[in-house]
């Protein structure tokens, strides 16, 4: 069973040599994001009591941009040895290749109640707000990442989160 380390691992080969939005590397926004989503699954099992592994939730934080942002697949990720749930929960997070509208996007993933999921893309999406990573004419960014966390909080209390 592969750990975080190996997830880390994973991500960061994969991404080795790409930069994010704002021009650091790629990795830095994946650990961000994993810790915001370890801190989410934790308070999510601990406090509320909800059916959640935060250390798979925390796999799939680091791997989320694997299959979007890398030649890396599926198959790569299960020869890893990654678990079936950390595979399915990357997979709900990586963009389909038809093209979808942004908030249909974050409908369909809110549809499949996969709370782990909703709690990444919460983290992912908050990441994004971050004004460092929002390009100065990207106004319309700020409202689509604000509009999208909006649904996903409510999304997660609706399904017993009480975290923020």
């Amino acid at each position: 069973m592969p750990t975080i380390f190996d997830a880390h691992t994973f991500a960061l080969t994969a991404h080795a040599g790409q930069l994010d939005k704002s021009g650091q590397p790629c990795m830095r926004h994946l650990e961000r994001v994993a810790n915001a989503a370890l801190a989410r699954a934790g308070h999510a099992r601990l406090v509320d009591g909800l059916a959640i592994d935060p250390m798979q939730v925390m796999q799939a934080a680091l791997l989320h941009d694997v299959l979007e942002d890398t030649p890396r697949t599926t198959t790569d990720l299960c020869a890893a040895g990654f678990d079936r749930d950390v595979l399915r929960i990357v997979t709900l997070l990586t963009k389909p290749q038809a093209r979808i509208a942004y908030s249909e996007r974050i409908g369909t993933l809110i549809a499949t109640g996969n709370l782990a999921a909703v709690l990444i893309k919460m983290s992912d999406t908050e990441d994004n707000l971050c004004p460092s990573r929002i390009p100065p004419n990207g106004a319309f960014l700020r409202e689509r990442y604000a509009a999208a966390f909006a649904r996903l909080t409510e999304a997660a209390a609706t399904s017993g989160y009480t975290g923020r």
